[in-house]
């Protein structure tokens, strides 16, 4: 089912399609076709004593409007499956009715709609819930004119959301037009005081103190690239996507100190992904920030979203039953060869009770479908290949993985491949962002699992390197023994197999492999391991 989507927003007009026919993968929102036009409408109003949108800039909007419509014909999105929102600078618009008709006259199939603030609150959150495979905690979706601020669960596939969403007419654009006109601490203190009731009106069923947040919009992802090069202790960040970054709120707040003025604008123009336009609204989006620090001290991690108004109405189309569905998973199942099957089930036979269900839940079946992936590649692009699988490679552009997620799953693949990359460095920033994302020791436990299932997946793999389950016996694991300080596997092949004693030199280097990386790391936490190998 192919759906059509064109949002148009206060900064922007957004145009998408997105491909929901294939159940197994539509949790992940596959986009077909994606573009942003450069038409604000805030500016528009802004420019008219009337708040009318001109003619010129209604043209420029049917224009880009009928090109889209053009696309969809040409991909074969029937007209009944395209819908077009307005948000709030269409609803403050005096020739809104104007510009709507105009769009129906495009195309009278359409399904044409002027957002309320309520449902441009539900789409906004139901955006971040599509972004994450869990969340919960606040939520805030910053557009040109205003921004939106609930709180919102979505877990198990249930989404639940404030039945009292706020909107501030505190937007990107907005804040940098009063900022011209009036001294920031006026305003900052009055945006405090917003944010303040805001959080009581919502009622969060959760004590602020400790709740993530979780922040979408254009002007917040302008704010997360430019924490992305303020906050990291290398030479750069090493996952070049917005969605699923994760600071502190205290981090945050060491950036909504920066000072933006006429000598540094132009440096935060070569940050990444920051455009000339966001730059000049960035001092009124760290003054917003540092008003919610103000607000709501007690916050604890920040997450910034990909997911906005399109994504929300996307993920509202999908049965729970889907919603439910790890996003990890889905987009590596389409890769799986048959064998995958089978050794995700032996794997499971070989993973102790003291593994962290991430691990074992998530990143487990997600390695086992990549396992053969980077197999038609050279043997000297196979490891980088694998290890950027997620970050600039087939799933880079993959809606819903966090940022530990596309790092670890890249960080095993590529251990399953040996290990050797071309550039060590990128490696090394990797792994330091699953532990520093993972909260210390928790990280180390992820990176030694992840070890741990590399390699004795990469034995199963070898074991059936068609990708293929030519002898279902080839191999059986049995868990012998696991303890919090001892975990014994014991693997039993099949006698005088061949596919076995090809690759007999790795399976008896199993215990000493992992042994040594849990000795590296000092890991604590994790039972050493030991292998029992038999043949019958």
């Amino acid at each position: 089912m192919l759906i059509g989507v064109v949002d148009i927003g206060s900064n922007a007009v957004r145009f998408c399609v997105s491909d929901l026919s294939d159940s197994l993968v539509s949790r992940n929102l596959p986009i077909v076709f994606q573009e942003r036009a450069k038409i604000s409408l805030y500016d528009a109003l802004a420019a008219s004593p009337d708040r009318r949108i001109s003619d010129d800039v209604l043209n420029t909007l049917r224009i880009a409007i009928t090109r889209f419509g053009k696309i969809c014909k040409a991909l074969n999105v029937p007209d009944k499956n395209v819908s077009v929102f307005g948000t709030e600078a269409s609803r403050s618009a005096a020739n809104s009715d104007e510009m709507f008709a105009m769009i129906r006259n495009i195309n009278s199939s359409w399904t044409v709609n002027l957002l309320s603030q309520r449902m441009e609150a539900v789409y906004g959150a139901m955006g971040i819930a599509s972004s994450f495979y869990e969340i919960k905690g606040l939520v805030m979706d910053l557009g040109g004119g205003s921004i939106q601020i609930s709180w919102a669960s979505s877990v198990g596939g249930k989404c639940v959301m404030s039945d009292s969403a706020v909107s501030l007419p505190y937007g990107a654009a907005a804040i940098f037009q009063r900022l011209r006109a009036q001294r920031v601490e006026g305003i900052k203190s009055e945006i405090t005081s917003a944010f303040a009731l805001a959080f009581k009106k919502i009622k969060p069923p959760f004590p602020l103190k400790g709740a993530n947040l979780y922040l979408s919009g254009g002007g917040f992802r302008g704010l997360g690239c430019l924490a992305m090069s303020m906050l990291s202790d290398d030479e750069y960040y090493p996952v070049p996507i917005i969605n699923g970054y994760r600071c502190s709120i205290k981090d945050l707040e060491k950036v909504a100190q920066k000072q933006v003025n006429d000598k540094t604008m132009d440096k935060l123009e070569d940050v990444f992904r920051i455009s000339k336009r966001r730059a000049s609204q960035l001092p009124g989006i760290l003054m917003l920030i540092q008003a919610l620090v103000s607000a709501a001290p007690q916050i604890d991690a920040v997450y910034f979203c990909q997911g906005g108004i399109k994504e929300g109405f996307l993920y509202s189309k999908l049965d729970d039953s889907l919603k439910i569905r790890d996003p990890l998973v889905t987009c590596t199942a389409a890769h799986a060869r048959p064998a995958c099957t089978k050794i995700e089930t032996l794997m499971a036979s070989a993973i102790s009770s003291f593994t962290p269900s991430y691990i074992s839940k998530r990143i487990l079946p997600a390695v086992v479908n990549l396992l053969y992936y980077q197999a038609p590649y050279t043997k000297d692009t196979q490891a980088t290949a694998a290890l950027n699988i997620a970050v600039t490679g087939v799933l880079a552009g993959v809606h819903g993985l966090s940022h530990v997620d596309r790092a670890l799953l890249g960080i095993i693949l590529c251990e399953r491949w040996g290990g050797e990359v071309f550039d060590e460095r990128v490696l090394g920033r990797l792994c330091d962002l699953v532990v520093s994302e993972s909260r210390g020791n928790l990280g180390l436990a992820y990176m030694f699992w992840g070890y741990y299932v590399s390699k004795l997946a990469t034995v199963f793999a070898d074991l059936f390197p068609a990708g293929i389950v030519d002898n279902d016996n080839r191999v059986k694991v049995e868990l012998v023994a696991d303890e919090i300080d001892a975990l014994l596997v014991e693997l039993t092949f099949v006698k005088d197999d061949p596919c076995t004693l090809a690759v007999w030199d790795n399976i008896e280097g199993l215990e000493r492999k992992v042994k040594k990386f849990r000795k590296k790391f000092d890991i604590i936490g994790v039972p050493k391991v030991s292998f029992k190998l038999s043949i019958k």
